[in-house]
């Protein structure tokens, strides 16, 4: 048994290999290209001057929750002045933006209630939204169609809250707010903007993405809250949530991070008042932030920033990493945002403008990416060409995956490559044979490798490398399949997984995490019998908070009409039928797969 601190050495270890370690870093005194105070208010004198008065008046600390005597006249000013600003009701001041975003989903959304989340939503939304134990729904980012899909599946909820952001953190994009606040109320569902990098950039006097948006139309009856962060453009720290008084007479009451914290310092809260007063008067510095940073996106070629963000994209997090410490060895402070803020394979330089840049300072910037080995003006390097995986996933453990996958080979031959993986067969000494053999016997002609990991005992993976005194090393799983994917070169790649989605992989992962965290497609196998519903449901309702959405749902067994009707009705992806074949035969498996519409429910794989 390792002890406590070896664990976490061998943690970090993984992390390291991975590039996911992180370190705390100073603010640069010279080549500021990364923090988020745009406007220079951290070392503004009126802002300044405003913090030590308060501290003068009120002490070093608040001494307790404002709700245990933390309280004080300078709050309310706080967020008197911030309602004004942004043209709200009412404001309740956290000691942070991740405080910020907790409180206030905690007080709107619970168990019975919907949360629709862009894929690129900041991590303090996700967590947030995470405590609720509201149901989540993860669409692609932007992606107006998916999101008006899930939420027409999810009528039956209690409440729904699309949460948003005015300029999202890592890409730099915008959404449409006019369009979502149409949604919001075509679906009677609330909306929420977190602000923190919109406000005080754009909208009249830095009011926000919402406040530009108003002036297009935007419809403000379901907008619920906004979230406005001092940290970011105020130069300062803490964090608002503006919405009507009954908003925060709710979170004064139900908002967990609010109630059980120490109240903003004196110190910070008075910086909040003066970089709220002076972020009011720096119009021409808005134009100028803008100007730059859309100068910057134009040298680069890349695409028009929203705000003050301009993302560069790099690809692998050795490489994002490679590049931001050859430019921080010319004095251009930045740096590479890697897993987990971004997907695999995402990985970037986050550039940040401020308003106090230059032309000159920019075209330094731009030069000197282009004459790195890579810039986004540039061609990359060829990639490697590599299969495309399709996961076939089950409801339970023998719902008929194999006999599915054997027919999807079928299905995927009328349109180009394709090849069958089980990366972890488990009881692998079945007498009746493995389910790679039962796949080789039913699809002859296609290449099928054999599985990356064998465990003899019949049971979950992680069980049965317990069983054996061994586990489960997902870092060489992933490169195990990786590298199936390349040797394929292209086509589609069949993956079966052991078990059903829930299925426990390790100790610490579930086969539902292992397929989140790849993101591949996926098709989804499930009996199609009694008990069909609610297992298959449930496993879609998994399946899309986990930003999965199926190609298919095949339902194996006797066909059941009001089954299927009800499902197709659920789902939101074609559902196929596969009867039980008798003889089940190679040519029997075929022939449903060329009658199924399979092939044309596939033929987006093959570009």
């Amino acid at each position: 048994m390792l002890s406590i601190q070896e664990q976490l050495a061998d943690e970090l270890t993984q992390l390291e290999r991975t590039h996911q370690r992180r370190e705390t870093i100073s603010a640069p005194q010279h080549g500021d290209w990364f923090t988020n105070d745009l406007f220079g208010l951290s070392q503004d004198p009126h802002v300044i001057a405003r913090a030590k008065a308060a501290l003068d008046q009120y002490g070093a600390g608040s001494r307790a929750s404002r709700a245990l005597g933390g309280d004080s006249p300078l709050h309310m000013e706080a967020e008197a002045l911030v309602a004004d600003w942004l043209g709200a009701p009412r404001a309740l001041l956290f000691p942070s933006g991740w405080q910020a975003c907790a409180g206030v989903l905690g007080a709107l959304v619970g168990r019975g209630d919907v949360i629709f989340c862009d894929r690129m939503l900041h991590a303090s939304l996700i967590d947030g939204a995470r405590l609720t134990r509201a149901r989540r729904v993860i669409t692609p980012h932007l992606d107006l169609a998916a999101l008006e899909n899930a939420l027409r599946q999810s009528k039956g909820a209690r409440r729904r809250l699309i949460a948003t952001e005015g300029v999202f953190s890592m890409d730099g994009t915008a959404p449409n707010l006019v369009r979502l606040s149409e949604l919001a109320v075509e679906y009677d569902a609330w909306l929420l903007i977190d602000e923190a990098h919109s406000a005080g950039v754009l909208g009249p006097k830095g009011r926000g993405a919402w406040a530009a948006a108003c002036e297009e139309g935007a419809l403000d009856a379901n907008l619920v809250s906004r979230i406005v962060t001092g940290g970011k453009a105020l130069g300062c720290a803490g964090a608002f949530v503006l919405g009507s008084s009954e908003l925060r007479a709710l979170m004064l009451t139900k908002a967990r991070s609010f109630l059980f914290t120490t109240a903003p310092s004196p110190a910070v809260t008075g910086a909040l008042c003066g970089a709220i007063e002076r972020i009011q008067e720096l119009d021409q510095e808005r134009i100028q932030l803008r100007t730059q940073a859309r100068h910057l996106a134009q040298e680069l070629d890349l695409p028009t920033p929203a705000g003050a963000i301009v993302p560069i994209p790099i690809g692998s997090s050795e490489r994002a990493m490679e590049v931001a410490l050859k430019l921080r060895d010319q004095g251009i402070q930045v740096r590479a945002v890697r897993p987990p803020t971004v997907p695999h394979g995402e990985s970037r330089i986050r550039v940040v403008l401020h308003s106090n840049q230059t032309t000159t300072q920019i075209d330094q910037l731009v030069e000197a990416l282009r004459n790195l080995d890579w810039t986004p003006n540039s061609t990359p390097k060829k990639q490697a060409s590599a299969a495309r995986a399709l996961w076939v996933l089950g409801t339970d453990t023998d719902v008929g995956k194999t006999v599915a996958s054997a027919g999807l080979l079928h299905a995927l031959q009328t349109l180009g490559r394709c090849g069958y993986c089980k990366p972890v067969q488990t009881g692998s000494q079945d007498p009746l044979g493995s389910d790679t053999n039962e796949v080789q016997r039913l699809a002859p002609e296609v290449l099928v490798c054999a599985p990356a990991i064998e465990l003899p005992l019949p049971a979950s993976p992680h069980e049965a490398a317990a069983a054996v005194e061994t586990r489960i090393d997902l870092l060489q799983l992933n490169g195990w399949l990786n590298e199936q994917l390349r040797k394929q070169t292209s086509g589609v790649l069949v993956v079966e997984p052991a078990g059903g989605l829930h299925v426990p992989l390790t100790t610490e992962v579930l086969t539902s995490d292992w397929c989140a965290q790849r993101g591949e497609d996926l098709v989804l196998v499930a009996r199609s019998g009694l008990g069909t519903l609610n297992h298959t449901l449930l496993t879609m309702e998994a399946l899309i908070t986990r930003n999965l959405h199926p190609r298919a749902l095949i339902l194996v067994g006797t066909p059941h009409d009001s089954n299927r009707r009800t499902l197709v009705e659920r789902v939101g992806c074609p559902v196929v039928e596969l009867p039980l074949l008798e003889p089940l035969t190679s040519d029997s498996i075929k022939a449903w797969a060329l009658s199924s519409g399979m092939p044309e429910i596939l033929k987006p794989l093959f570009p």
